[in-house]
């Protein structure tokens, strides 16, 4: 494989677990009681005890007192999943692999899966977008190993966003330059991830897959690999129909290793969704079942919903609500609409049993905008509902050959994500 790492494994995720060190033990935090994995606190000690283990996991004291506790498996995610490299360095180490380097730990190979994070896919010499989205609160940066691209005359390959940030500018041809289709890096698998090293190392990284020009690795019958954005939908003044429901879904979100079994152990979480439906009569008929039914097969591949709009549709998006005691909406960025059609109004709220909700928008401004929740917003972005509105140009659709998005997503898994266990299992 043509991969070409910055440094060697074990010292990025040392340096990781230094940084861990530091973030978890700070002035900051006050001071706090330590606790086992499982948050039952140890009062003996004026300061946090942390065992290596939970350094690794991002473990953070919180409280001071009684409530004193050790909050774990705060995640960092790209498109609601995320495989945590030192949880990969463990497994290779209990199968007697040395000093495994980012390569090993990247690709399904000694006995590795493949990442839970979506593979994007292109043919040498394919003109590429990479889209992505940041969600959460924190900041990260979005970097692609091997290739650059332009913007305003600048060449760059890394770029920082804040909270409900938007980046569409990495274009490029896949394993050539910003505006050369010659080859440049060249096939093989190219990491993308966050620059913040403490992100990464905690499954904030992806593979983007440069395959040679006559690969058997072909799309599907509408010409794109499944993780791409899908086809746009409408045309300049027409009006389509879109219909989604919110749903709470069992989703398979990271990989832990257990020393017990000394091997990768999925761990799964209860997410909310946005999941669309073919057409009214399956929107009407849907029940939280059937929604689960639906993404049976998606549990470790599912990305959040993009809408894709030609520019100049006109789009009426029915929601409805199958989740009990947890209100709904839809609030756009970048498309046009009336204040009613805001998302943050009583009448635009939908809940269990209660009429779908109808929002009219329209698809006038290119570009890539965050669509989500504007209720329950910490915790029902934190549970995964969120989404992405595609706005594309004529002149983009021929452009582009290959059209990825990614969303950068921050969780902890043990309150956001539904776990029954104190400290959780995943990060």
């Amino acid at each position: 494989m043509n991969v070409r790492p910055l440094r060697t494994a074990p010292h990025w995720l040392a340096r990781a677990a230094v940084l861990l060190t530091v973030a978890c033990t700070g002035a900051g935090h006050g001071t706090t009681a330590g606790s086992d994995a499982h948050g039952s606190a140890d009062t003996g000690h004026g300061h946090a005890k942390l065992t290596w283990e939970q350094l690794a996991l991002g473990c953070t004291p919180m409280g001071t007192g009684e409530a004193a506790h050790i909050m774990c498996n705060h995640g960092h995610s790209l498109s609601l999943h995320n495989d945590d490299l030192w949880s990969r360095r463990l497994y290779l180490l209990a199968h007697g692999h040395k000093d495994p380097h980012e390569l090993e730990l990247m690709h399904a190979m000694n006995g590795l899966p493949p990442p839970l994070t979506p593979i994007l896919k292109a043919r040498l010499g394919e003109r590429v977008r990479l889209r992505v989205i940041s969600y959460g609160p924190l900041f990260h940066t979005f970097h692609v190993h091997g290739h650059v691209w332009n913007e305003a005359g600048k060449r760059k390959d890394v770029q920082t966003m804040g909270p409900a940030e938007v980046y569409d500018a990495a274009e490029f041809y896949a394993g050539a330059g910003a505006d050369d289709p010659a080859e440049r890096a060249g096939p093989g698998d190219w990491m993308y991830h966050c620059h913040v090293e403490t992100h990464a190392a905690t499954g904030m990284w992806g593979v983007f897959r440069v395959l040679e020009p006559k690969t058997t690795d072909l799309p599907g019958a509408d010409g794109r690999y499944p993780t791409e954005v899908p086809l746009p939908l409408g045309a300049s003044g027409a009006t389509v129909d879109v219909y989604v429901v919110a749903a709470e879904v069992p989703l398979s979100v990271a990989r832990v290793f257990s020393p017990a079994t000394k091997s990768l152990d999925l761990v799964e979480r209860l997410a909310r969704l946005y999941v669309p439906q073919s057409d009214e009569a399956t929107f009407l008929a849907a029940t939280t079942s059937s929604v689960r039914k639906q993404l049976a097969d998606k549990k470790e591949s599912w990305t959040p919903w993009i809408l894709a709009l030609r520019q100049g549709a006109n789009v009426r998006v029915h929601l409805r609500n199958l989740m009990p005691g947890v209100p709904v909406s839809l609030h756009p960025h970048g498309v046009a609409y009336d204040n009613k059609n805001d998302g943050t109004l009583p009448q635009n709220v939908a809940v269990q049993g209660g009429p779908p909700v109808l929002y009219e928008w329209r698809a006038d401004t290119p570009g890539t905008w965050p669509l989500h929740d504007h209720t329950k917003i910490i915790e029902n972005l934190g549970r995964g509902l969120f989404a992405a509105i595609v706005v594309k140009s004529p002149a983009e659709e021929q452009q582009l050959q290959r059209d990825y998005l990614v969303f950068m997503h921050d969780y902890d898994m043990d309150w956001v994500m539904g776990s029954d266990e104190p400290g959780g299992s995943g990060h």
